[in-house]
Order: C-alpha cells, then structure tokens, then sequence
C-alpha cells in the first residue's frame, strides 16, 4: 500500500512540476503539410518592430457563409500567431453594425452582398487597424481583378499573411517608397492610368512628373536629375513621341544612380479602337529613338505584331436572326496572352497577362546582364511585320501551320551590374558628376504599353486587365474578362523596390481542406455507420479485455 501511494504522489508531483512549466513556456508543433500556421521570417522581423499597442478589429461578426467563415477561422489562425509573437498585438471580432452607418460611409467600407437561400447578406469584409494615433482600414479580400467574386473569399484565405503584413507595415512604418510616371512624350493619359496609379498607390506613393512640360522644354535637363533621384523607380508607359538624346541620358545618368527602371514601349502603332471603325488599319512603324538605349541593356524590340494562335478572345457580330444581331465568341490573335516564361518571383504563380499588339523582343548577347524572360507567347505564334493590314477577319485563321515561330518574350528583366550607354561619348560632360556603371541595376522592358493601360467602359475607367472588347453588346452589364495585368504590374514593383520578402508572401499557396459536396452524398451512410460501430467495437474489445483479465487475475 505504501509503494502505491509513493507511485501517486510522484505522479502528481510531475503533474504538477509540468503545469508550472506550461505557464512559462509556450510552444506549438506545426504539422500541416503547407505549414499554414508557420509565419515566414518576413513577417515575424515585421511584428518584432511593432513597439506599441496595435489594435486590430475585424468586421466579421455576425452571419457568414460558409466561404466567409472558413476566411474568418484563417484570419483567427494568423492573428492568434501574431500575437504570440508580440504581446504589442491584439485583435477581435465585431458586428459591422457596432462602427455606425456614419463611420461606415465615411470610411468607403461598402458592404459585399452574397447571395443565401434567405436572400441577400451583406458582409463586410473589412479590418481596422489601431496604431499609436493612426488608425488605417483594410480589405481582408485579395484585390486582384483576375479572380472571380464567387472564388475571392478562399482565394483570399492563402493571402492573408501577405494582406496583415503589408498594412501592418504601412501602418507603422512612415516612409514609402516613391514612384514617378515620365509624361512628355504623350504617354498614357490619366484617364488609362487610373488603374494602375490606384494599385500602386496602395503600397508605394506615386506622383506625375511634370517638370519638362511646366518648363515647356519637353525633354529632359541635365538639372531634372537631381528632382528624379526622390524617385526609388520610374515608369514609362507607353509613349508615342521619340525621345530627345538628352531625355536617354538623364535616364542613363538616373539608371547609374541606383533608380530603377520600368519600360512599356511598342515600336507599332496599332490600336483596336481604330479597326472596329473601319475594319482595317495600317500597322505603322513607331520610332520612339529607342534603340540605342536598350541596346546597351542586352535588349532591341523589333516593329513587327505578334500573332498569337491562342489569344484572348473578343466579341464580334456574326449573323442577324429574325431581325436581330447575333455575336459570338473569337480569338483575336492579336490580343496575345503573357504566359510566365523564365523561373522568377515576379511570375511564380501568375495567370496570363493581356497584350494588345505586342512586339517582339530580342535579347541581346551581355557578359554583365542578366536577362530574364518573364512573360512570352505561347508556341504557336507568327509575326506580320509593320507597313501591313491588320483586318477584323484575321479571326478566322485559314492555315495554322503558319503559327511555327516558337515562344516569343514580350517581357523581361533586366538585373546586374550596368555599364553607362554614355561612358565612352561626348555628351558625359553633361553631367559634372557622371557616373559610367552602377552595381544591383535593375530594369523591366515590356514590348506593349497596353499592359498598363486601363480601359474606359462607358466614359468611366475600368480595372487594370479587364478586357472591354470581351462585353457583348447584347449584354453590356455584363463582367468583362479579366487578366492578371495588375497582380504582373505590383510584383514587378514589389522586385524592382527590393521587397522580394513581400513578393514570396503574395506568391504562398496553401491547401485549404473543402469537403466535397458530392462525396459526403454518395459515403454519408457508409461514415454514419462507421462512427456508430467503430468507437462501439473500440469500447467493447477494451472492455472485454479489463474483464478478461480481472477474471484471470481473481482466479488464482
């Protein structure tokens, strides 16, 4: 009796020493096999910065779906890890309802309506963010126009950590990096950047820059230099008046100081407004004075059109029946789409990117560069050179077999040490600080300014990506066909700004486990009758075993 109740008390005694323990010590065994509750380093260094109280709350109370619940339970999930990694960190859950209307409205948090058996349920998928004085709101869905509304609450599941860390650090952090947009060469007008300037200003601040044109030089001054340098990178989007010898060098010169560099320039004048007015157009020879510089950069985009047998489709009139218009469906092989081409960050994960009349790129031969294809063609492709009809029938493609030209690279990236185009050239004491090589360049040279174009629908701008010519006009409320223009476009910043840790977190898959409808149809009896009878027989065998041995023990 005595050595029992030594073995009790050393059983409570360890119990006990454990508990303790359990108070001082927490650690948690991540055995998923996406690692869903493992945050990256990118983000535990983030929460490590968070110095003071952060407050979180998410608009998620209240009725769900079973779509927003799931978005709920993996929102709970990250924020839980958050905060035991910085007691700084706090969070709940309320009723939208508690803010008030006023707060709501004035905000812009409109709700999402989502369609029940009861009817429609708005949902508000919203988080504010508390910090120090500053407070920040935050969509807890993925703004990528590329996934389709019904798919959006799971897809945003997997982005999350990406999502809370982006604005974690925008709200703690003060400084953003900047981004500025070359105009003086009729670049995109505001109405075609709207899109693209209302992504990236998400993240980074981004600012026109006007100087050329106030002082009505139209080009570049080796004084614009120094107004360039606040800007971390600059955007060129699809210009249409050459450049001045003096605009290459500035550029130069910004490239050598460490500014890095996004091109979208065609060496074709091809627009689609223009054939669906008469049918047919001339592809004329855009010579933007390009050439030479990016030549040096191991790169010359040829004036020629691709064609795409498998591009992006639009909508055309085929026939009338009784009295009315009828319209289907074409591929329109000039509408090529941008499937990822060399393994990068930028395009790891990405759908394809719509091109409007793209050119081709020829990568040039560079000891110094390092030159990646980010998006192509796919392999059936064929060119029509400048000078040439481009005709709405080309729909119809007669003999595929000309479609032989392989993969075509309408994207790439540019990174290594640069050489100056100028060190060797007069025009270098321009400049009194000249600069003839930087170390960690970087540049993206696109072959279609339309990549960064949005459309106008009615007057008014539509997302980045959406095509306007997939709208029937027998149905134009319909939702246009949407690319991943815009997820291609912040990637591409995200590298080019150094923020690769980012890119890695918008580019994580996780497996989010759905049970199949059908399948729980088909095997419900079969689980039924499994769970009745398993832990049944369970009990029934451990039972007859206690018997079984007391009986055995007693008997002697």
């Amino acid at each position: 009796m005595k050595k029992l109740n030594k073995s009790h008390l050393i059983i409570f005694i360890s119990l006990f020493v454990i508990f303790i323990i359990g108070q001082f010590v927490y650690t948690r065994i991540d055995m998923t096999k996406d690692k869903r509750f493992t945050l990256t380093s990118t983000t535990e260094k983030l929460v490590e910065n968070v110095k003071q109280p952060l407050k979180i709350e998410i608009l998620l109370g209240g009725d769900l779906t079973g779509d927003y619940r799931i978005l709920k339970n993996e929102i709970q999930f990250l924020l839980d890890e958050l905060r035991e990694k910085n007691s700084n960190i706090s969070y709940s859950f309320i009723d939208p309802l508690d803010l008030g209307q006023a707060e709501l409205e004035q905000n812009q948090l409109a709700a999402v309506p989502i369609k029940t058996d009861k009817g429609l349920l708005n949902v508000y998928p919203y988080a504010k963010l508390t910090y120090g004085d500053k407070t920040t709101y935050m969509e807890v869905l993925v703004n990528d126009p590329s996934t389709p509304f019904n798919e959006l609450a799971l897809a945003s599941s997997e982005k999350l950590e990406y999502l809370f860390a982006e604005k974690i650090q925008k709200v703690t952090n003060f400084e953003r990096k900047r981004i500025g947009f070359v105009v003086h060469h009729d670049e995109l007008p505001e109405a075609n950047i709207q899109g693209l300037g209302s992504a990236l200003s998400e993240k980074y601040d981004a600012e026109i820059y006007l100087n050329p044109i106030v002082n009505k030089t139209l080009s570049f001054q080796p004084s614009d230099l120094d107004s360039l340098k606040r800007f971390d990178a600059l955007i060129v989007a699809k210009p249409t008046l050459p450049f001045s010898d003096m605009d290459k060098l500035v550029l130069d010169q910004y490239v050598m100081n460490g500014g890095k560099l996004m091109m979208a320039v065609e060496t074709v004048d091809a627009e689609m407004d223009s054939i669906f007015r008469s049918g047919k157009i001339v592809a004329f020879p855009r010579d933007l004075k390009l050439n030479d510089f990016l030549f040096n950069y191991g790169v010359r985009i040829h004036p020629a059109v691709i064609k795409d047998m498998n591009g992006a489709q639009i909508v055309l009139a085929d026939g009338e029946t009784a009295g009315n218009t009828s319209y289907n469906y074409y591929n329109w092989p000039y509408f090529e789409l941008g499937v990822r081409g060399e393994e990068n960050p930028i395009t790891s994960s990405i759908d394809p990117v719509l091109f409007q009349f793209a050119n081709p790129i020829e990568l040039l031969k560079n000891p110094n560069i390092k030159q990646t294809v980010l998006l192509s063609t796919t392999e059936q492709t064929s060119l029509k050179p400048s000078m040439n009809y481009i005709q709405l029938d080309e729909v119809n493609i007669e003999n595929p077999e000309e479609y032989r030209m392989g993969k075509i690279p309408m994207a790439v990236l540019l990174e290594g040490n640069f050489n100056s185009a100028y060190a060797m050239r007069y025009e270098r004491k321009e400049f009194p600080n000249f600069k003839a090589k930087t170390v960690d360049g970087k540049m993206i040279v696109i072959s279609d300014g339309d990549v960064l174009k949005n459309s106008l629908w009615r007057g008014v701008p539509m997302q980045l990506g959406e095509n306007k010519f997939s709208v029937r006009p027998d149905n134009p409320d319909g939702k246009p066909k949407t690319y991943a223009n815009q997820t291609f476009v912040m990637n591409a910043m995200d590298y080019l700004l150094g923020d690769a840790d980012f890119l890695a977190l918008r580019n994580r898959k996780l497996e989010i486990p759905l049970l199949s409808e059908t399948a729980v149809i088909q095997e419900k009896s079969t689980w039924q009758m499994i769970n009745l009878i398993v832990p049944t027989a369970i009990i029934a065998l451990l039972g007859g075993i206690g018997f079984w041995l007391r009986k055995k023990k007693y008997a002697k």
